[in-house]
């Protein structure tokens, strides 16, 4: 039983770490992305919403 729960745990880390790692793709993918009113140097405003 107790193995069983060690397994059950690592799967839920796991699922977090694969969530995370998404949202991150997802990030950089929305950051790489100029909007058309891109600042000078191609620099452009982001803002995050948490």
């Amino acid at each position: 039983m107790t193995i069983l729960i060690s397994l059950l745990r690592n799967i839920e880390i796991f699922e977090h770490i694969r969530a995370a790692l998404s949202a991150a793709r997802e990030y950089e993918r929305e950051l790489s992305v100029k909007p058309a009113d891109a600042g000078r140097h191609g620099r452009s405003a982001a803002a995050i919403v948490l």
